[in-house]
């Protein structure tokens, strides 16, 4: 078991060092899949999983563990800029979006403020926000996922 570790912990320092954000491999009894988060988040995830031996009459035979299960693909939506990042067009508004909410097309999710001006971040397309991965009223960085969102 800890030589599957080791390999897994090879695999993914190559992934790191080669900005790969995601690996799959199946071999002989076992399978891998790999999965970088973004940097600016710090929440790699590595996930393994030893697919299960079954004994059989002429020795040791392996059984995929995997199912057909369905998987939504998310995506982020990013800051475009650095700045201070609020939900809320005042102290005193609501939320311009909410986790579960599906936002259409061009509508605005938040604002970040950058030397005194206001920033209105739209979305691009229509979306499901999944996760809003910022408190208000956090300093951003260029390029920090802001919202976790999955395309409708």
């Amino acid at each position: 078991m800890s030589d599957i570790k080791e390999k897994v912990k090879s695999l993914y320092e190559i992934m790191r060092d080669e900005k790969i954000r995601e690996l799959e491999i199946s071999s002989k009894g076992y399978s891998v899949c790999i999965k970088r988060k973004d940097p600016n988040r710090n929440n790699n995830e590595v996930m393994y999983q030893q697919n299960r031996q079954a004994i059989g009459e002429k020795g040791v035979s392996y059984e995929s563990d995997k199912k057909n299960v369905p998987q939504i693909s998310s995506e982020t939506i990013k800051s475009p800029i650095t700045g201070i990042f609020y939900k809320a067009p005042s102290p005193s508004s609501q939320a311009f979006v909410n986790e579960g909410d599906v936002v259409e097309t061009g509508k605005v999710v938040c604002i970040i403020e950058a030397m005194k001006v206001i920033n209105e971040i739209k979305v691009p397309s229509k979306v499901k926000i999944l996760k809003v991965l910022i408190d208000n009223g956090q300093a951003v960085n260029l390029g920090q996922d802001l919202f976790e969102v999955v395309k409708v």
